[in-house]
């Protein structure tokens, strides 16, 4: 009976060690740093807001969760910089926070700051989650980059067809923002539009502090242009609407991005036939799970989700999927694991990446203002 109780008393206590040394284990940290480079401030601050706010709930309920990584408890931390919307600002974020050694970086925002900010993550290998459009992004990663939207290929190729076949569009003006991000939409619609369909009569190239200018206006009035697509951003929206005005050619319809589609420009005037955009990232509300997150990030801010809270907030939810999956919370195996598996998240249908970590099903919308508010038109991932 002694022998016995002898033996039990070992297993137990060599079970107790071992419990304790896993949840010791160094190859689990205590904390894991989220960073999250996105403007607070400036032009795009209110969806740069809406990232951090996002990623901040996700992390929030993990927390309270009791979350753990091979049984042992682990806590999330949000880490934000503010980019301004600014190049340089957004190197120099991107610097500090893979420097601070955060786990993963979700940002930036837009393509222009994205450009240099890709490799600077990629020379650390952190796992990174970002929302710009730019179709060369991911190319200027090592593997390590996942975007969490649809990109600008696809965006213009979605712009043209629903120019064709739905706006019925015959000569067309395209208004095109200098820099990668207007080109690289451009490029895709071109390549998009059918052989014998309608005619792009006039082009304009406009720099990101630019207004269109009345020659511009001039130019789609004598070519009877009857829809204006606009890869650009609102300040140019505002001065294309005022230019069209002037010229006295308003019975057009403008088909803007994702850039043009929020509350401000939807509660503005539009002396236009109509006012159409594309949308990379779909509203949470058109996702069969997004009014629970809508009713949380409420309660939490006292608002709705501007842009694409959601995004970042599934982020977070993939990265904790995939950290309990991955042999280590290593850079390398939580890589390779976000490439493997199908994320576990909160609100979004999917969000299976590629090997190049691009959207395997990404989403396109389109949307028009109506009665102050961009009304649903048609989402689809076939274009």
């Amino acid at each position: 009976m002694k022998r016995h109780l002898h033996r039990s008393f070992t297993t137990l206590a060599a079970a107790a060690l071992a419990s304790a040394l896993l949840g010791c284990s160094p190859s689990v940290p205590d904390t894991m740093k989220i960073g999250v480079l996105a403007p607070q401030s400036g032009v795009f601050a209110l969806r740069g807001k809406d990232l951090l706010n996002g990623a901040q709930l996700a992390v929030d309920e993990l927390n309270a969760s009791g979350y753990k990584v091979e049984g042992k408890p682990v806590k999330f931390e949000i880490v934000s910089v503010d980019d301004k919307g600014e190049v340089d600002a957004a190197k120099d974020g991107a610097q500090k926070l893979v420097d601070d050694g955060v786990t993963a970086l979700i940002g930036p925002l837009n393509t222009p700051q994205a450009v240099p900010v890709m490799p600077i993550v990629a020379a650390k290998g952190t796992p990174h989650f970002f929302t710009a459009t730019g179709a060369e992004l991911t190319g200027l990663a090592s593997g390590n980059a996942f975007r969490l939207l649809a990109n600008d290929d696809l965006q213009g190729k979605a712009m043209a067809v629903f120019a064709v076949e739905n706006l019925k569009a015959q000569r067309i003006a395209t208004i095109v923002e200098s820099g990668s991000y207007g080109r690289g939409l451009n490029k895709a619609f071109l390549a998009s539009l059918p052989k014998n369909g309608p005619q792009v009569v006039a082009t304009a190239e406009v720099g990101g502090k630019d207004e269109v200018s009345a020659d511009t206006a001039a130019q789609i009035k004598a070519g009877n242009v009857d829809v204006v697509v606009l890869f650009a951003r609102e300040p140019q929206l505002a001065s294309l609407f005022s230019a069209l005005q002037k010229a006295g050619h308003t019975n057009v319809v403008v088909l803007g991005t994702n850039v043009i589609r929020n509350k401000n420009v939807a509660t503005q005037p539009v002396p236009v036939k109509a006012l159409y955009a594309t949308a990379t990232a779909i509203d949470a509300s058109e996702f069969a799970n997004g009014g629970k997150f809508l009713s949380a990030f409420q309660a939490k801010y006292g608002s709705a989700p501007v842009w694409g809270a959601h995004y970042a907030y599934d982020a977070v939810y993939a990265l904790a999927d995939a950290a309990k999956r991955s042999p280590s919370v290593k850079s390398a195996d939580l890589l390779a694991t976000l490439k493997r598996i199908d994320p576990s998240t909160r609100v979004l249908q999917n969000m299976r990446f590629t090997e190049n970590g691009e959207q395997r099903y990404p989403n396109i919308g389109v949307y028009k203002v109506e009665r102050g508010a961009w009304a649903p038109q048609l989402v689809s991932a076939s274009w």
